[in-house]
């Protein structure tokens, strides 16, 4: 039976061949990724009982991509796509695949699951900007690259989703060690699909080639408003808004009386919340108006976190967490839409890594922060203050947009 034309034009981009097998192959690795995340942080937390181990482990597992970030811009510029990509994934698995030989020899000790997890930060702050801008190789139609970017991003947190219930599922009949052996495995599948490709996928003219790379890519950047005015956005979201999965814990059990099961809820709808978003967006068929979306989003994101702050109603709760998934990942998906779509090809792997480094490289730092405010005024206070923050940087990010749009019309 033949997709409605919404339904079609939502799945546009998966008419390149390149493309569906790229989104094959990540759709099979991200469960492998949050399988052996769960693992890791229930054997961690199984030698020592220590959450300050589970934070350490998750810190040193995203932090690093604030400072390989802009290495992966370079080498995303400097060499084919396709080859760096080929080379981290093939690094990722290496590294899946000694975890799972340690835990298995049961030689995996706290330190070292520790240096594997900052292993896996590099190697993932090398990967994730490469393969993010990789996404103009395989979709070579530019109409169809802000779907490709949805569509990449819906089966990212469609993941969120679905990688830890199997997660669950593996650790209650194998060991930790063999879940990381299934990550291995599921890297394989990213290799296969990225070597499968047409031979020109991500081979072409590259422009980074000196030490002033980032020196003339930080210029460009600040004079071209639409980076100047939507990378704002991002960092605001992820480094005042995403701490919410840090301190959700304290709210599930001090706020609205529950355990483990409110807490699913709660962080189960924000996943939800994002899941909605990217299909929104994969769904439309222009950038018409997607620079006042992303300043919307920002914008329910920071709203819903402040209001989620000071209700204890779990219905209400999980309501308000949606909203804020919704907005997270609502600015994240929108603004790099547009960033791909309207920066000059020579500049889009370094813009990418900038990106990067605001979206996800800033939220284990802002978990931190608010780790530490929370100890001194509270989660609900803390949270409140993020909201209000992200708030107050998309009303002036939608008043910059008044007196002269920066997106793309």
């Amino acid at each position: 039976m033949a997709l409605p034309a919404r339904g079609r034009a939502a799945l546009r981009a998966l008419e390149h061949r390149d493309f569906r097998l790229f989104f094959a192959g990540q759709g099979v690795s991200i469960i492998g990724t949050w399988v052996q995340s769960i693992a890791m942080g229930w054997l961690l937390y199984r030698l020592t009982g220590s959450p300050l181990m589970l934070g350490l482990a998750a810190f040193l597992s995203q932090a690093p991509v604030l400072v390989v970030a802009p290495v992966a811009g370079w080498l995303g510029e400097r060499f084919p796509r396709r080859r760096v990509l080929l080379f981290t994934q093939g690094a990722l698995l290496l590294q899946a695949v000694a975890l799972g030989a340690l835990a298995l020899a049961e030689i995996a000790t706290p330190p070292v699951l520790l240096g594997m997890a900052l292993v896996q930060g590099l190697l993932s702050g090398l990967d994730t900007p490469v393969r993010q801008s990789f996404l103009a190789d395989m979709v070579p139609d530019r109409a169809d690259l802000p779907n490709a970017i949805a569509l990449n991003s819906f089966l990212m947190n469609g993941g969120r989703l679905l990688g830890p219930p199997v997660a669950g599922l593996l650790l209650a009949h194998v060991s930790e060690g063999v879940c990381f052996l299934v990550n291995g495995a599921s890297y394989a599948a990213v290799i296969a699909a990225v070597r499968s490709m047409g031979s020109g996928s991500g081979v072409g003219e590259r422009y980074a080639t000196g030490a002033g790379a980032w020196n003339e890519a930080l210029r460009f950047c600040w004079r071209t408003p639409l980076v100047r005015h939507l990378l704002p956005l991002v960092m605001a979201a992820s480094f005042f808004v995403s701490p919410y999965v840090t301190l959700m814990p304290a709210m599930a059990r001090e706020v609205f009386g529950g355990g483990p099961r409110t807490l699913g809820l709660l962080v189960g709808a924000a996943g939800l919340g994002g899941v909605t978003a990217t299909a929104f967006l994969a769904s439309r068929t222009g950038l018409g108006g997607l620079g006042r979306f992303s300043h919307a989003a920002c914008a329910m994101a920071g709203a819903s976190l402040l209001a989620f702050s000071q209700v204890n109603w779990l219905p209400l709760g999980m309501a308000l967490m949606f909203a804020v998934g919704a907005g997270i990942i609502g600015t994240a998906s929108s603004v790099n839409m547009q960033l791909q779509s309207g920066v000059e090809e020579r500049f889009r792997t370094r813009v990418v890594s900038l990106y990067v480094m605001g979206f996800l490289g800033l939220a284990p730092v802002g978990g931190l922060w608010a780790g530490a405010l929370a100890s001194h005024v509270g989660a609900p206070a803390t949270l409140a203050a993020g909201g209000a923050a992200c708030l107050a940087v998309a009303a002036v990010g939608a008043w910059r947009e008044s007196r002269g749009p920066a997106s793309l019309p």
